[in-house]
């Protein structure tokens, strides 16, 4: 193997189209040149603490929580991803996932379309920041062979 590529894909509004295009895309980039790692991260909103006062925000994020890890292991079994490959954090979306981002050594982030604009998003004065790992869409998943740059 000469060449590893780690990708993120951030599963946070993902279709079982878009899971579906993935699997297709490793299927067909998997060379005897390259390889890729898949991780899965999910990012849980932080609600402000003062809303845990009220019962019934315990149990919606309660069900958030549980919706999300099984959103989570959905796209995991769909995509043969080990566990251990599998975030669920929470927090901004865009920290988080650049934060992950970085630790993993990632090459690509890849988010599904309704997604991107949340992670390309600065919280300081609204505005858009470069980013040192490329965000792309789904529907550009097939620049994981390296072919295009």
């Amino acid at each position: 193997m000469d060449a590893l590529r780690n990708v993120l894909l951030v599963t946070n509004a993902t279709t079982d189209d878009e899971i579906a295009q993935i699997k297709q895309i490793i299927a067909r980039v998997k060379q005897p040149h390259l390889a890729i790692r898949l991780s899965l991260v999910h990012v849980i909103p932080t609600l402000p603490t003062c809303y845990f006062n009220i019962p019934s925000m315990v149990v919606l994020a309660e069900r958030y929580y549980d919706e999300a890890k099984q959103s989570l292991a959905y796209v995991g079994d769909f995509l043969d991803i080990p566990q251990r490959d599998q975030w669920l954090i929470t927090g901004r979306a865009r920290s988080e996932v650049l934060r992950l981002a970085s630790q993993l050594n990632t090459h690509f982030i890849l988010a599904s379309s309704t997604t991107i604009p949340e992670l390309h998003k600065s919280y300081m004065f609204s505005r858009r920041v470069a980013n040192p790992t490329p965000i792309r869409t789904i529907a550009q998943a097939s620049l994981l062979d390296g072919t295009h740059q």
